[in-house]
């Protein structure tokens, strides 16, 4: 087991924790905001006047924002129209008017989310519950404590120390809001890299935690499930949670039905109000935020993965890494050099200048978004780090073929990761791989599906990717703007990247859609995943004799 990074804490400021209980929490507000300037942009879908009135109703509706806007004024930064923002989104298990002032409720979830129209990029970035910092006027602790010991003010506090990001607006939501949202969007399509599942049946309550039951695969997730899902952690790591998190909000951004928000806007309204506490608290500002939304709507989410790693009790990181994490949050590209010519992560890098630090370097360095169609180095086979696995594929094949019947080709990878291997099938675990499931697409139509689940172990944990076939759906959500197109050995593959790492590699047989997936941290290397998918080879399931399954005498 690798040893921890020594822990690393800012600096204690002066000690302003508001003690009291948190204001309304919801998770649902990233969903309303981007919904918000979908119905304000779509022109041809309102009036002017209705606008108007819509903004109305926001600002009526966000009247109980009063209190919070009254503690956080002083911490949050202001700024210009059309600049980037910075917004600090808290998920919390805290409903508004439950008044108990011994407990402010706990922090479950901590994203940061940048939105900036200039260089037409949204990014988010989680922070780890157990990271360990230094609490203002309460010492060491895990990150999440901050928000028991004071609410989204203290949270606010910590955040800024930590980063030294200029914060501009905080959004805090609970889980109810979080599941009523998701059932509001009409749910979301995501691939999920594994199976979950937790049963509290004939466990003693020291035992008991959530219960989850979620198959593998590419399906639609709603409301109860997706926060079962998003919040899971008992046994993945705290990091691999806050990745699941990000993945699953950039899927849903991906899938907001414009019809429906158009249509159901006073349901919008209400949730927005039941379950969201922010500072803003007028419609002029909320207008402000809508059209910063607006001018970043065709952006896609960078997906920022903060440096940490697993002790035995905290989460560790420290402040070179954590700056280098910051630069691309702000700039929407991975670093890659350091001041002092090293690679990133390299402990000879100092950070300077205080908060604003972070921002000013950020605009020297600020670059566009690579083109969706930018070219990426293909490694040849071999020197794509994977080693040969037909016989293992095959194997894995063989047992999605005769599930699916004729008619629906599976492919399967014939090279692999060192040490990687599928999952077993184990039925007192309720695993079964490869899955072969059914489920209903976009329009409704019943498509026939497969997913092989593949994992590797390493030493912070184990790493789930794995191969998706879809029959008959030729366009899933997942597959909207891909950054590459490339041939490769006369095979058209699309390819997904994010913050510079490939996440996704797909292809199509006819109709039929197939891509492999990275794990939720994308710990595959580019080459890796490029190599898996050119490694694929097809088998073609064979029809079921008619008297399958019947008793002979």
């Amino acid at each position: 087991m690798t040893e921890p990074l020594p822990g690393w804490a800012p600096k204690k400021p002066p000690p302003s924790g508001d003690g009291e209980q948190a204001p309304k929490p919801k998770r649902f507000w990233w969903r309303f905001a981007l919904a918000s300037v979908l119905i304000v942009a779509v022109s041809a879908a309102a009036t002017a006047t209705g606008v108007l009135l819509y903004i109305d109703s926001i600002a009526q509706a966000l009247g109980h924002n009063d209190r919070l806007h009254n503690k956080l004024q002083q911490a949050l930064a202001n700024v210009h129209p059309g600049e980037p923002e910075n917004i600090l989104i808290l998920g919390s298990d805290k409903r508004a008017g439950e008044e108990f002032e011994e407990d402010p409720g706990r922090s479950d979830t901590t994203i940061l989310l940048r939105i900036d129209p200039s260089d037409n990029t949204i990014s988010v970035m989680s922070i780890p519950r157990d990271l360990k910092v230094e609490i203002p006027n309460y010492g060491t602790g895990k990150f999440n404590e901050a928000y028991s010991y004071g609410g989204p003010k203290l949270t606010l506090q910590v955040v800024k120390e930590l980063t030294g990001l200029r914060i501009n607006h905080v959004v805090n939501v609970d889980f109810l809001g979080f599941v009523r949202a998701v059932d509001a969007i009409g749910c979301v399509y995501t691939d999920v890299d594994r199976r979950y599942y937790h049963s509290n049946v004939g466990l003693p309550p020291s035992e008991q935690y959530s219960e989850i039951n979620i198959q593998p695969g590419y399906q639609l997730l709603c409301g109860k499930k997706a926060l079962q899902y998003v919040r899971y952690r008992h046994t993945d790591t705290d990091i691999v949670r806050s990745a699941r998190q990000q993945s699953f909000i950039s899927d849903a951004r991906q899938q907001i039905s414009v019809k429906d928000l158009v249509f159901d806007q006073r349901n919008l309204i209400d949730i927005f109000t039941e379950y969201t506490t922010s500072d803003i608290s007028d419609g002029k500002t909320m207008l402000e935020v809508l059209k910063l939304f607006i001018a970043a709507r065709s952006a896609p989410i960078k997906q920022v993965h903060f440096p940490a790693e697993l002790g035995p009790s905290y989460v560790y990181s420290n402040e070179t890494l954590i700056h280098e994490a910051v630069q691309e949050f702000l700039t929407g590209e991975p670093s890659v050099e350091t001041e002092s010519g090293g690679s990133s992560g390299s402990s000879s890098h100092k950070k300077k200048g205080g908060k604003k630090a972070a921002e000013s370097a950020a605009k020297k360095k600020r670059k566009k978004p690579a083109r969706s169609r930018q070219k990426l180095e293909i490694a040849q086979p071999g020197g794509d780090g994977l080693v040969p696995a037909r016989e293992m594929g095959e194997a894995e094949a063989e047992s999605a073929a005769r599930k699916v019947g004729g008619g629906f080709p599976i492919f399967y990878p014939t090279r692999m990761p060192p040490g990687a291997h599928f999952v077993e099938t184990d039925p007192y675990e309720h695993v079964v791989d490869p899955r072969v499931y059914r489920f209903k697409d976009s329009g409704g139509e019943r498509r026939l599906a497969y997913k092989m689940v593949a994992v590797m172990e390493e030493p912070d944990g184990y790493h789930y990717f794995g191969v998706q076939g879809i029959r008959g759906w030729e366009d899933p959500p997942i597959l909207d703007n891909p950054s590459v197109s490339e041939e490769i050995n006369g095979r058209e593959y699309e390819i997904f990247v994010d913050s510079g790492r490939v996440k996704l590699v797909a292809w199509h047989r006819g109709s039929n859609t197939y891509w492999v997936a990275n794990d939720l941290e994308q710990s595959l290397s580019n080459e890796q995943m490029v190599g898996l998918a050119r490694s694929a080879n097809v088998m073609m399931g064979k029809k079921k004799p008619k008297n399958q399954g019947r008793r002979h005498p």
